[in-house]
């Protein structure tokens, strides 16, 4: 890296070691890593995803956040008849399968239970759906609809998290 003071990861594998100031300070860290779901967890799984799209369904109900959502993206009622075609729910399901078996998977390392489902759901949720989400509204001059989409990511996967947790 050049500068005296400078300190890089060297990458072999799944092990590292750190360089700093040119000498190797080697500390290996073996990721011992678990692919697997439990027949409990698949349930969670799906409990997840059903509730993925009960929750959408809310709070995307007019008297929640419906009305705010349509005002911000410019939409009228009118705008949306037709657009709930069957294979977007169908699309919609299967992305939410997804996100909830990565979150089984994740639960799968760290230890199941309630609390611990319900911290990386939150992690998860807030701190990088959400976090993901945000900017492209901020850098689309939509900050009314930060807190609704960010907070939709939010909310859905802190609650798969505690599901899927509860059943690990």
């Amino acid at each position: 890296m050049g500068d005296d003071s400078a300190s890089e990861i060297v990458s072999t594998g799944l092990k590292y070691a750190w360089v700093v100031n040119g000498l190797v300070v080697k500390k290996e860290v073996e990721m011992d890593l678990e692919f697997t779901i439990s027949g409990q967890q698949w349930i969670g799984v799906a409990i997840g995803a059903v509730l993925y799209m009960v929750l959408s369904m809310i709070w995307y109900m007019p008297k929640v956040f419906g009305n705010r959502w349509m005002a911000g993206e410019g939409l009228t009622e009118e705008d949306l008849q037709g657009a709930g075609t069957p294979i977007i729910y169908v699309i919609t399901f299967v992305m939410a399968l997804v996100s909830n078996v990565v979150i089984a998977l994740i639960l799968s390392n760290v230890g199941g239970g309630f609390a611990n489902g319900l911290i990386v759901g939150l992690l998860l949720g807030i701190g990088v759906a959400g976090m993901a989400i945000a900017p492209h509204y901020m850098f689309a001059n939509k900050n009314n609809l930060v807190l609704i989409q960010a907070g939709h990511a939010g909310v859905l996967i802190t609650v798969s998290g505690a599901v899927i947790g509860a059943l690990t």
